[in-house]
């Protein structure tokens, strides 16, 4: 007969799963992250930015629709046009609930800037 059941552990009891917020799994992964939103104030559409590099037009459309950013890991820049052209906006780690009237709605790219 097994003794399985008699170790003293109560299963219950046990946190086998942790839900992590984006800055905890980007610190985890060994990346960076950043959190996109389509209205100020960080409302509206968003959508967590993990890769190094991505062309928010293939993000759920959010081409040119965003107004507010949270940068969790990593410097970014983030830039008007497709392909990383453009005019760029390096951001730090930090929450930008607006962001400069002349990126606002106009982004199209990103990319983490590596040191």
């Amino acid at each position: 007969m097994s003794n399985i059941n008699n170790h003293g552990v109560d299963m219950n009891n046990d946190v086998l799963f942790q839900e992590l917020n984006c800055e905890k799994a980007a610190t985890i992964q060994g990346g960076a992250s950043a959190q996109v939103f389509t209205d100020a104030n960080f409302s509206g559409l968003a959508s967590t930015i993990f890769s190094d590099d991505i062309g928010l037009f293939d993000l759920n459309n959010f081409n040119d629709k965003i107004s507010s950013i949270k940068v969790f890991s990593g410097q970014w820049t983030f830039w008007s046009d497709a392909n990383y052209s453009g005019v760029g906006i390096i951001l730090n780690p930090g929450d930008y609930a607006t962001i400069p009237p002349e990126f606002n709605d106009v982004i199209s790219s990103a990319k983490r800037n590596i040191k």
